[in-house]
């Protein structure tokens, strides 16, 4: 019953891929730059002249439907049915302070805030108060930061910021820099879970290179899901973290060396950081998650060609721990290959695989599903239809499939009602495997709803 709702609802999805296609069309972000043309400027009124300042955003409310979900056994809370009733407010607002300053100076800020409804709707005393602390009042500090211009290829830039590294938009091998928001696996993106640090942010500019120097002493780890809630299945039991505190003595250190060339790009990554993911250890008695200071040197880059987009990626770390070998330093290396086909009338699809190889692995470490070599791969298919206004996104990823490590996939379209207003339907199969974070959570399959107005 399972498989045939999956096939009806991701057939309904592909059916729609072959309406009549028009162009797509590239969104620039980032802040706006001047266009130089060769026609005459017209006079700007003093009253007509833009703020220098910004304010965008969007106000939306998401849904979702749990429909594979087992009937509770007693003492648990019924996690079958709606799962999601969620309202939220998104503002960022950026811009230049007064010509008056001696250097140029850029300013952002974002913050958005969401109220969790399904626990009134559904009645509050089904859930357990950590599910509700997560999620009921959801405020989240975004990038905050103020950015200044030094001259001769000099910016540096202070606050809470999320770096990028890496050509894959799907799997991370030297994008390590940012933790990532986990409590709700495979909803949306890493692009939209990525979580920003406090940091200085020093950048040098030279012809096709740029230097990039990181200070991060806001020391933060994955938020992975809260003790009881669906997607937490140890059922209350998982290990809590240790944390490190934020100060100077504790700060992460990364370097990072770019050079952007006429059909390709290089990449060069250095970082001294916590392991983000953490390891178990026994801390007296009591099963804990420590994070290890870890060292990563890679590399990355892209390389275009015609139609297709060449793409690798290659990091080494060392320092990593584990709960079956205590105290005792680990390596891997990870090595990322993936292709992308833009051939296709107004669509794209890409291919992406990374193997993790761990030195030193010994069957004493089988316990907490670390393998000698893994795999991780994902395939990804979008299109723009109807003059742009209809957009489908399909995208699976599995760990380990030939062992069954677990995945998940995710089918979604999204139309534009009219400018800045736009509805979004979809799908989300998770693949119950071996490998963490999937082990556990193959019974969270759920249909999405968001209607979303931008401003």
């Amino acid at each position: 019953m399972k498989v045939a709702i999956h096939l009806c609802l991701l057939l309904g999805f592909s059916s729609l891929s072959g309406a009549q296609a028009q162009s797509l069309d590239d969104e620039l972000g980032g802040f706006d730059e001047p266009v130089l043309t060769d026609k005459a400027v017209t006079p700007i009124l003093e009253d007509d002249v833009p703020s220098a300042w910004t304010l965008s955003g969007s106000l939306s409310f998401s849904a979702a439907y749990d429909y594979t979900q087992n009937r509770p056994t007693a003492g648990q809370s019924d996690k079958r049915g709606m799962s999601r009733a969620r309202p939220k407010a998104s503002f960022k607002l950026k811009g230049n302070l007064p010509d008056q300053f001696a250097l140029p100076v850029r300013m952002l800020a974002e913050v958005s805030a969401a109220h969790e409804m399904v626990y009134s709707l559904r009645g509050r005393n089904d859930y357990n108060d950590t599910v509700k602390n997560s999620f009921e009042r959801d405020v989240i500090l975004g990038e905050a930061y103020i950015s200044a211009e030094l001259g001769n290829g000099f910016e540096l830039t202070l606050g809470r910021q999320t770096i990028v590294w890496g050509t894959s938009e799907n799997l991370r091998v030297v994008d390590i820099i940012n933790p990532l928001d986990r409590r709700e696996l495979g909803m949306v993106d890493i692009e939209d879970v990525r979580l920003p640090l406090g940091m200085a942010r020093g950048d040098y500019v030279s012809g096709p290179w740029t230097a990039t120097a990181l200070i991060i002493p806001h020391i933060r780890f994955n938020k992975t899901a809260p003790a009881y809630s669906a997607y937490d299945p140890s059922n209350g039991g998982a290990a809590q973290n240790d944390l490190p505190a934020d100060e100077l003595n504790n700060a992460e250190l990364a370097f990072a060396l770019r050079g952007n060339f006429s059909g390709w790009d290089i990449s060069f990554h250095a970082a001294n950081i916590y392991n983000d993911a953490g390891h178990k250890e026994m801390v007296d008695g009591v099963q804990r998650i420590r994070h290890s200071r870890i060292n990563m040197f890679g590399l990355s880059g892209d390389v275009a060609l015609g139609n297709w987009l060449v793409k690798g990626e290659a990091a080494h770390l060392d320092g990593l721990q584990t709960l079956g070998d205590p105290g005792k330093d680990f390596q891997r290396s990870d090595v990322l290959a993936g292709v992308e086909f833009t051939g296709l009338r107004d669509a794209s699809v890409s291919f992406e695989i990374v193997n993790r190889h761990l030195y030193g692995w010994s069957p004493a470490l089988t316990g907490e599903g670390l393998k000698k070599n893994s795999q991780e791969y994902a395939i990804r298919f979008s299109g723009n239809y109807l003059h742009d206004r209809l957009h489908i996104t399909a995208l699976s990823t599995r760990i380990s499939p030939l062992t069954k490590g677990g995945g998940f996939s995710r089918a979604s379209i999204e139309y534009d009602l009219r400018d800045a207003l736009s509805i979004t339907g979809g799908i989300t199969a998770y693949h119950d495997g071996t490998r963490s974070p999937f082990n556990g959570i193959g019974d969270n399959d759920r249909v999405f709803f968001e209607i979303k107005k931008s401003f």
